[in-house]
């Protein structure tokens, strides 16, 4: 990890709505490309994107570089651990207490559009750059 201030973990949806152009998201990667900030992802995340129907193989070779280029966490045994205890906590879904957990071991801020899938987990700072 870099020196940077702020650490996000992005979700799933992020990575979608920044391949489909969305210009809301201009200035939160450009604080991550000026160094201001770091991004880590789960790999769930690269399953959820590259399962997409539409997508070509032309498509995913280049999501795959362009995810390549942050950090991919490891699921370990503490983050399954933890994905489980949310998951029973909260009756979530298992691809988002697994994201969750992620982002509250790597204390990072889990960027999403989806907040109320996660606002109610404790200990998980949530930032929507939508709203």
């Amino acid at each position: 990890m870099s020196g940077t201030g702020k650490q996000y973990l992005f979700d799933t949806n992020i990575f979608i709505y920044y391949f489909n152009g969305e210009p809301v998201l201009e200035p939160l990667f450009n604080e991550v490309l000026l160094g201001k900030a770091s991004v880590l992802y789960c790999p769930i995340s690269w399953v959820e994107i590259l399962c997409y129907p539409a997508l070509t193989p032309e498509e995913a070779q280049q999501i795959r570089l362009f995810l390549r280029k942050f950090e991919r966490i490891e699921l370990t045994e503490s983050i399954l651990d933890r994905a489980a205890q949310i998951r029973m906590a909260y009756r979530t879904a298992l691809p988002d207490a697994v994201i969750a957990a992620c982002a509250i071991l790597t204390a990072s801020t889990l960027v999403t559009r989806n907040e109320v899938d996660f606002n109610r987990i404790s200990g998980l700072t949530v930032f929507n750059p939508f709203g």
